[in-house]
């Protein structure tokens, strides 16, 4: 185990079962733990090696208080609440004890100082109520000791040198507590903000991520002047699902919209959604696209691949029809509390109808998109239908390139 997984494990003692609200404050409730650990363990050595008989209850308070801290990950288990509470409360009492045998002078009591910045980082905005609280009760105890405790106790060793040594101390204690603790509650608010735009990421493009981390209350709504859907669908899904059973239906599901999403990524187009059984995809949304046509062809035929591979390793035969049109489009997002990133546009609904009537293992399309991928694949007229919507439209199969074309170029009218 290399010592960043060591440092780790060791911050995240306690928290593994840990409510999710409360995890961020838990962790940095052991940083905090840590640096007492470490300071306090060090100076109770520093203090030891003066050799000052004296000093012998200096180092016990020292190493009481190390102890104690290395005990708050058994709070955990309350909330950070808790383990908060824990650590403001025994460093109040054992500070305080310190204070009254060395005195005011020693500067034992500014470290008491880092109680808010502490108590912020570990208890949150939520619970400003109480960081302010606690940080009254630390301000009232610092005033209160300093002036109960003006000097050391009688017999107590106080050389010039020792009590520069102690005041020194609780000055690097107190950088050393408020800068890990502030670091480290950044670090995971950092982390955080990482984890949500990935996974706003997987569910709408990193353009609208970025807009909507930079105003969330931006409304986003952008038209596109020409851009290609293009929807694939399985063919007799019912009755697919009902031989797989439920688990290995969702199983295969998972790995082919797993298979659609990178080639999705590789061929440049944007996946909108699925529905059921269903992928819709388009080609120059949200970004424009020298050649959306010729994009989502090719994620239409390696869609057609990728399922039958699949099928096959499922034992199953898996075939797809897809639907491609091309057109404006307008694409935003919808819903504030549960984003989708949608796109609506009349050629939407034409590849929505051109899939139903397809035929299998082909891309069903219309005249426009096959007179600018003319030269690009292999297309089979198949007449006139009266797409619901549209009217008398003219459609053409694309074969995939796979095919053998012989027959598809014997099909095909002359003027293909």
């Amino acid at each position: 185990m290399s010592w960043t997984k060591a440092v780790r494990s060791l911050l995240e003692l306690g928290a593994s079962n840990a409510a999710e609200g409360d995890r961020e404050g838990i962790l940095v409730a052991n940083v905090a733990a840590c640096v007492i650990v470490v300071t306090t363990t060090t100076f109770a050595l520093i203090y030891a090696l003066y050799g000052e008989p004296s000093l012998v209850p200096l180092v016990y308070a020292n190493l009481a208080l190390a102890a104690a801290a290395a005990l708050t990950p058994f709070f955990h288990r309350f909330g950070r609440i808790a383990s908060g509470l824990w650590e403001f409360g025994i460093c109040i009492v054992i500070l305080v004890w310190i204070a009254s045998y060395v005195g005011r002078d020693s500067g034992v009591l500014l470290t008491l100082l880092g109680v808010t910045p502490v108590a912020f980082a570990i208890l949150g905005f939520e619970n400003i109520a109480l960081v302010a609280v606690l940080s009254a009760a630390a301000t009232i105890t610092v005033i209160a000791a300093s002036i109960a405790f003006p000097e050391a106790r009688s017999g107590v060793y106080d050389a010039n040198g020792f009590l520069q040594l102690l005041y020194s101390s609780s000055i690097v204690t107190l950088t050393l507590l408020s800068f890990a603790t502030i670091y480290y509650a950044f670090h995971l608010a950092r982390e955080a903000q990482g984890r949500l735009a990935r996974l706003m990421a997987s569910i709408m493009p990193d353009e609208i991520v970025a807009r909507l981390l930079r105003n969330e209350r931006e409304t986003i709504i952008d038209e596109f002047e020409h851009a290609t859907v293009v929807l694939t669908d399985i063919v007799q899904f019912v009755n697919l699902s009902n031989g797989l059973g439920p688990e290995r239906t969702v199983s295969l599901l998972n790995e082919l919209f797993g298979a659609f999403d990178r080639l999705a990524a590789n061929v440049g187009v944007e996946k909108i959604k699925t529905i059921g059984d269903a992928y819709l995809a388009v080609a120059g949304v949200p970004r424009r696209h020298p050649a959306p046509e010729k994009a989502a062809a090719s994620f239409g035929f390696g869609a057609i691949a990728a399922a039958r591979e699949i099928g096959e390793r499922y034992g199953v035969v898996v075939t797809l029809r897809a639907g491609m049109a091309s057109g404006s489009v307008t694409a935003g997002v919808l819903g504030r509390t549960k984003y989708a990133y949608d796109v609506w546009g009349a050629p939407v609904n034409l590849a929505a109808r051109l899939e139903a009537i397809g035929k299998p293992d082909c891309i069903t399309t219309t005249a426009e998109v096959r007179q600018r991928l003319n030269g690009h694949f292999q297309f089979v007229c198949s007449g006139h239908e009266d797409i619901k919507g549209f009217g008398p439209i003219e459609i053409w199969t694309m074969q995939s390139p796979s095919r053998d074309t012989s027959e598809v170029e014997s099909r095909t009218p002359a003027e293909t």
